[in-house]
């Protein structure tokens, strides 16, 4: 018999590749594209958020991180020491020895490795060490600090010591798995040799960034397990597989386009070689038309989700300013600037600002004695006949003092002046004697301190109502707050309200709406996902979207501490996680059920249990209470356009105090007297 010729040699191992592909299990050559970044309470270890997958690749291997420089880790020492990477190979990666330009994005090298297994498998990761300082989180650290390139879910796996996620021990040494990957055996086969983890940057594209690796959009699409008409969101990491060493000028801007590929003549020959040359270029092309074509659905998808809100917007944070602000998560001795060098316009501060020294502060503080510290890093000070709050801060405040300094408003704290010193600011703003809203309900609650009368807890929700709606519409040029929360109230002698910690504040471009106040505008994206869980508005925590109806959502949950007298924490343990849950469980808001219509006892019990124990008998009116319950439920709805503006939510207060009062009945008092059919109605809905 005659051996077979070379064509059907080919055939049959051709065809017992297809066979062992076929019936062997799949190994992982893609990665699953993560977003859910923030929502640290669920590990979501199906998309990837504990890690990339270990699969099919080797065990480790040299791999590429990008970050951003930003003070304090801006030249190559100091970004390799946060990373725990070799400083003199990130140097000669970005050629450069010297700081870099504040928010250029460059080149890690990191040995990745594959680690233990965890809850749901093994994941790649280079492991970094950081020391957590004061008030930071998980959220804050993966986020801020690591600026994405690890998860909040990944380093809570790595193990705390027992503390909590959300309140780190200032010193408390935290391993931050970094996210990196080493290609697949089918990855490695078709010549890829590194993956970079490329954190992704507002506006980015899959096209765009695969032009700038000079690598396929289909490429990165399969390597991240994502679809053409995906979305992709900032501070999240993508994928890049690349075939060569990477540089630093594929991050600054896309490579000249490839010169046209000649065409090969055919040749007769026995090995057939231009036959497989033509059936290369022929796939090649193929390929190239299916890539192009997936990318431009790709940017039409992405062209549609970014430009909608900016077409019709008119709004816009601090225009891109803030690119060299620190992060939250960054503080301390690292901070070395001076007031002229973290104002730009000094002339403006000292006009409206008192500067103050070092040694005055200490003389007004007793030298920061500990029977003037108020709470936390806070100190009262003696400034002759007058008192002050002096605040000790780790980390940048431009912000929150070009905020402050320019707002002139009763229910906004006022700052009085500040001082620089040793790498630390000291925010000198007036005093609150009785501190912040969430200390005063925790101590009424627990009989450390009069609890607060209903008059008094709808003048609170009035005062902090009247500073937003200041801030929204009217402070030139207007704000959005991003950090309303119980403990960003104080609360003053007579107990009125005013609104502090302004450093997560953002610019509105967008004109009024008219008497009420309440700004006209739409919405804008941001990259940095910073706040105090459980007040966060969903479309900011989930996507980044900023707006003041952001504020109004945080706002409707300081309503429900206020009226509850349960702190965040406690709504959402009695919720199972959701501090909303006992809310929608009262079912004020619903109208002919038949279960509840004409039954008020059931209304009247749920309601009982939703508002404050604590308060006087006698001092919660019925009516006022329902339309209070109806209030919060409109500013925490999940679709930010059904919520109220500022200034409406202003306005229904202000009607809701002038006919609040100690003297209309209780509760408990309804059950025994006669009121209005129409007020019984209401309680049924």
């Amino acid at each position: 018999m005659a051996p077979p010729s070379r064509a059907t040699v080919a055939l049959f191992f051709y065809a017992i590749g297809v066979l062992l592909l076929s019936c062997s299990p799949p190994a992982r050559s893609q990665q699953p594209y993560g977003s859910q970044i923030a929502d640290c309470g669920s590990k979501h270890n199906d998309t990837g958020l504990l890690g990339y997958f270990c699969g099919s690749g080797a065990p480790s291997c040299e791999s590429y991180l990008t970050f951003h420089a930003r003070s304090p880790f801006s030249d190559p020492a100091s970004i390799a020491a946060l990373l725990g990477a070799d400083a003199a190979s990130l140097a000669a990666a970005n050629s450069a020895s010297s700081p870099f330009a504040q928010g250029t994005k460059v080149l890690i090298p990191v040995r990745c490795s594959c680690t233990g297994a965890a809850a749901g498998g093994s994941y790649y990761q280079r492991n970094a060490t950081y020391v957590a300082r004061d008030g930071d989180t998980l959220l804050i650290i993966a986020n801020n600090t690591f600026q994405g390139l690890s998860t909040c879910q990944a380093v809570e796996e790595q193990g705390l010591g027992g503390a909590a996620p959300t309140s780190l021990l200032a010193g408390q040494s935290v391993t931050v798995p970094l996210r990196c990957a080493c290609p697949s055996a089918s990855q490695a086969a078709a010549g890829v040799r590194f993956l970079v983890s490329y954190l992704v940057d507002e506006l980015d594209e899959v096209d765009a960034v695969a032009a700038r690796f000079g690598v396929d959009a289909g490429s990165i699409l399969e390597a991240n397990q994502l679809k053409s008409n995906a979305t992709i969101y900032p501070y999240t990491t993508l994928l890049i597989p690349v075939k060569s060493q990477p540089n630093i000028s594929q991050l600054q801007s896309p490579p000249p386009p490839p010169p046209p590929v000649a065409s090969v003549p055919a040749t007769k020959s026995k090995s057939h070689t231009g036959v497989y040359i033509g059936i290369g270029i022929a796939v090649a092309v193929v390929a190239v038309i299916a890539s192009v074509v997936a990318a431009l659905v790709l940017k039409a998808r992405r062209r549609r989700a970014s430009t909608g809100p900016t077409t019709a917007g008119g709004f816009a944070y601090n225009d891109g300013k803030d690119m060299g602000k620190l992060p939250y998560g960054v503080t301390g001795d690292e901070v070395s600037m001076t007031i002229s060098e973290a104002f730009s316009s000094l002339s403006d501060i000292k006009s409206s600002l008192k500067v103050y020294t070092y040694d005055e502060l200490v003389t007004a503080t007793d030298d920061f004695s500990t029977e003037r510290r108020i709470s936390g890093s806070v100190y009262l000070a003696a400034f002759n006949e007058d008192t002050a709050a002096v605040e000790i801060v780790d980390h940048d405040v431009s912000t929150e003092v070009e905020i402050t300094r320019r707002m002139n408003h009763f229910n906004i704290v006022r700052l009085n002046g500040l001082c620089h010193h040793r790498g630390r600011w000291y925010l000198v703003s007036e005093y609150a004697e009785h501190g912040t809203l969430r200390d005063r309900l925790l101590a009424g609650a627990t009989g450390a301190a009069e609890p607060l009368s209903w008059t008094q807890r709808v003048q609170v929700a009035l005062d902090v109502a009247e500073g937003l709606r200041y801030l929204h519409g009217y402070a030139r040029p207007p704000y959005v707050h991003m950090d309303v929360r119980s403990g960003s109230v104080l609360l003053d002698t007579a107990f009125r309200a005013k609104i502090r910690n302004f450093g997560g504040g953002r610019v509105i471009r967008g004109g009024d709406d008219g008497d009420q106040g309440d700004v006209r505008e739409l919405f804008t994206m941001t990259s940095t996902i910073a706040g105090a869980r459980g007040y966060m508005a969903p479309e900011y925590l989930e996507h980044g979207v900023v707006s003041p109806k952001a504020d109004v959502y945080s706002f409707g949950v300081v309503l429900l501490e206020l009226f509850t007298g349960k702190d965040v924490e406690q709504l959402e343990e009695d919720g199972g996680g959701d501090p909303l849950a006992g809310l929608n469980a009262l079912g004020v808001d619903r109208k002919n059920d038949e279960e509840h219509h004409g039954d008020d006892g059931a209304a009247l019990k749920r309601l009982e249990e939703f508002v404050d124990p604590a308060m006087a008998a006698g001092s919660c009116p019925l009516d006022v209470v329902v339309m209070m319950v109806r209030l919060i439920e409109r500013c925490v709805q999940r679709n930010a356009g059904a919520r109220p503006g500022m200034g409406e939510v202003a306005q229904y207060l202000l009607k809701l105090s002038d006919i609040s009062g100690d003297s209309w009945q209780s509760l408990s008092e309804y059950r025994q007297s006669s009121v209005s059919e129409a007020t019984r109605e209401q309680l049924a809905r």
